[in-house]
């Protein structure tokens, strides 16, 4: 026979447990605590409104000005508090600085390259370009103006020479012709040069086009960053002004890595058949001429990163901006021909150097 149920022992194995009582229904707005909290806590500073706005709670409707009361309270704390308001005034010192000196400071105290604020003259773009130098504003306008009245007095006919020129209806030219008697020259005396140096078997259109392709490269880059190890010329512009003018920043780079001199060896002057070691300087087309050599030695010797017609002039843009930088090895050639240069100095007055009579 089956032992009977006992339904009480049952029941009590289960746990019974009593429904918590249920909150009346709150509006949402009510739900939310009346105190807000701020990203600036945890710095330990207030975020009190500012003196003279309206306070409002969610808990209740009630809206509070402060007046008078609030502008003393507000003394009072700032008088117990002069470390809160000495940081305040420190940031709001910072925030004052110009872009010159946030550079400085970001960029480990770069030195500006120029006093001026703006950029360089026309006197100053024309004496760099013809003499590879930026002088100051006012020997540029002197030179300027002393080279113009010069090539005025040559060009112009005296007012006796009438019959000399009928048919004529300005004057010609005397002779022999000035330097630079060109009135305008199609191309620019520095980018013809650096043109005929990209040119390879005798297509001029193309290096053209590579050219071109460099300037507007460099138009659309950002402004370098000048390194206070590598200096450039003196009186450079500051750096924002140079994608601004392309053939002002092909020129600076060019110019300020262009060696003054060059060692050339004379075989058998240093005596039994040792060469010897002569600096010589050069002209400022020379120099420009090795500077760009030296910069596309450097191209070269780099390895591709890809093909198109556009690649080799981002490259040399690429270059010419390192060369501005201070991170292009162009810098390392100049010192160092500068280096065996100064060490080969004493040999510029050497009696080995004059000729020997022929016997």
């Amino acid at each position: 026979m089956a032992s009977r149920l006992k339904i009480w022992g049952a029941c009590r194995t289960l746990a019974v447990r009593p429904q918590p009582a249920r909150l009346p229904t709150q509006p949402f707005r009510v739900q939310i605590s009346p105190s807000r909290f701020y990203a600036d806590d945890a710095t330990n500073k207030s975020s009190k409104p500012a003196t003279g706005a309206k306070v409002e709670t969610f808990g209740s409707d009630t809206k509070s000005e402060t007046g008078s009361a609030g502008v003393a309270q507000s003394s009072e704390l700032a008088q117990k508090t002069p470390e809160k308001t000495a940081s305040t005034s420190q940031t709001s010192s910072i925030e004052t600085l110009d872009d010159a000196a946030l550079e400085q400071i970001l960029y480990g105290g770069r030195p500006a390259t120029s006093q001026r604020e703006g950029g360089l003259t026309e006197a100053q773009e024309d004496a760099l370009y013809r003499e590879g130098v930026i002088p100051p504003p006012e020997e540029a306008d002197a030179a300027l103006a002393k080279s113009e009245t010069t090539a005025e007095s040559r060009s112009i006919l005296p007012v006796g020479s009438e019959l000399q020129t009928a048919g004529h209806k300005f004057g010609l030219p005397t002779k022999p012709y000035p330097d630079g008697f060109n009135v305008k020259k199609r191309y620019h005396p520095v980018l013809e040069q650096i043109t005929r140096l990209l040119m390879r078997h005798g297509e001029l259109s193309v290096a053209q086009r590579n050219m071109a392709m460099v300037m507007n490269f460099l138009r659309t880059a950002p402004a370098p960053i000048y390194s206070p190890k590598f200096p450039l010329l003196p009186g450079t512009p500051p750096a924002s002004h140079l994608p601004l003018n392309p053939v002002l920043y092909i020129t600076i780079a060019i110019d300020s890595v262009a060696p003054l001199l060059k060692v050339r060896n004379i075989a058998g002057a240093g005596g039994g058949g040792r060469a010897l070691e002569l600096p010589v300087p050069l002209a400022v087309r020379q120099r420009r001429r090795m500077a760009f050599q030296w910069i596309l030695d450097v191209i070269n010797k780099k390895p591709s990163k890809g093909s198109g017609r556009t690649q080799f002039a981002h490259r040399i843009a690429e270059e010419i901006i390192a060369v501005v930088e201070g991170r292009s090895s162009v810098w390392e050639k100049r010192k160092l021909v500068h280096k065996l240069g100064t060490a080969a100095r004493a040999n510029v007055g050497s009696n080995k150097l004059k000729t020997k009579k022929k016997k």
